[in-house]
């Protein structure tokens, strides 16, 4: 069944990255359609994306394809391998090339400063907790419950009992502290702020310069919960990256989007070391 989970989040996935080539060409001739450019384009909400160009959208293609290259060399067997230090220290390696193509690209090829493009001065420290907070008790309450429901109303009736991700099931499990405290810190420090750079305030952004708001924070979303690899969790993330997405877009500040995945993430993981419910997705 865990194969078949895995073609299903495939097919999701190919699904995805269609509607992504597709929605950009639409848009692409629609424009010229209308004799529009793309110069002055700032869209809905305070994310200014003016400055992103077609240097831009190669890096974007570039992570999407190295998430997909990812996907396909994910687990595909019955069994889940229990994590380890050391792949935490590769996942680690990974995401700081990650974030090394995302700064690249803004600040030496492009020019731009990360502070002001990703707007990390635009709230205050007060309004940063006041967001979060909010952000925090809409997602945890709206993606614990969907994961909860997917889980018992559509997948096990279907593919019976559904296995966990790696990362949650070696948590449960593991009694290496070392491991443990590696696993939290990966979930709650490093995932948070590698995840929203990646995902809101890049790939989001460079999508919306492309095509609209809307379009850009419903694929966006997708690739975001698809490269999860964990069919139950994926409607949840996905509904998870529409929240962080918009908090981003009130915002103006990519603090935000991180202070809510953090946040959210530490609430998931009490709840699991405490037996309750099934852990973050």
């Amino acid at each position: 069944m865990e194969a078949v989970a895995h073609g299903v989040l495939l097919d999701f996935e190919h699904l995805t990255l269609l509607t992504v080539a597709m929605g950009l060409l639409i848009s692409a001739l629609i424009r010229t359609a209308r004799g529009e450019t793309l110069e002055n384009e700032n869209g809905y909400g305070k994310i200014r994306i003016n400055s992103y160009g077609g240097v831009d959208l190669a890096a974007v293609i570039m992570l999407v394809a190295f998430y997909y290259l990812s996907f396909l060399s994910g687990p595909r067997d019955s069994g889940t391998p229990m994590m380890s230090l050391d792949l935490i220290v590769m996942n680690l390696v990974m995401n700081l090339l990650l974030v090394t193509i995302v700064l690249v690209t803004v600040q030496w090829v492009g020019g731009r400063d990360p502070v002001k493009l990703f707007g990390l001065k635009r709230v205050t420290f007060p309004q940063w907790l006041l967001w979060t907070g909010v952000g925090v008790l809409l997602a945890t309450s709206l993606v614990l419950y969907l994961n909860a429901w997917v889980r018992t109303e559509w997948l096990e009736p279907v593919f019976g009992q559904m296995k966990e991700q790696q990362e949650v099931d070696s948590m449960k499990n593991t009694s290496d502290l070392g491991l443990k405290i590696g696993l939290i810190m990966s979930a709650c420090i490093v995932a948070p702020i590698v995840e929203e750079l990646v995902f809101r305030g890049y790939i989001y952004g460079v999508l919306k310069k492309f095509s609209s708001s809307l379009f850009a924070m419903i694929v966006a979303g997708a690739l975001f919960a698809a490269v999860h690899l964990n069919l139950p969790a994926l409607l949840p993330l996905w509904i998870l990256a529409i929240v962080l997405t918009m908090s981003y877009e009130l915002s103006g500040s990519l603090w935000v989007p991180i202070g809510i995945h953090a946040g959210f993430n530490t609430i998931s993981i009490v709840f699991m070391l405490n037996g309750v419910g099934e852990g973050a997705p």
